[in-house]
């Protein structure tokens, strides 16, 4: 399990993925947890409740959102990236 993290990027750098790249939302897109998450892919995380921009949010493959029983609006940003990092070590852990 390898983590390389980028920051400040502009957005048509990251047309140079050549990973799949996955966006977080707190209202669209499937549940995480019952995603195929295609392996190696790239996440982006947005502001806590404005999520990812619309220039990002176009060139996404898959956009998930995290379960929150409850009702809550939004978690904090590293929290998400924490709960999409473990899912991605269950992808490959389970692959292995």
């Amino acid at each position: 399990f390898g983590l390389q993290l980028f920051e400040g990027l502009d957005v048509d750098e990251l047309d140079r993925l050549d990973v799949p790249l996955i966006t977080t939302s707190s209202h669209l897109g499937g549940f995480l947890h019952q995603q195929s998450l295609p392996m190696p892919c790239a996440f982006a995380l947005g502001h806590e409740g404005q999520g990812v921009g619309e220039a990002v949010a176009a060139r996404s493959h898959l956009q998930v959102r995290i379960a929150q029983p409850g009702g809550e609006e939004s978690l904090n940003v590293a929290a998400a990236a924490a709960i999409c990092l473990h899912a991605c070590a269950m992808v490959t852990t389970a692959s292995a």
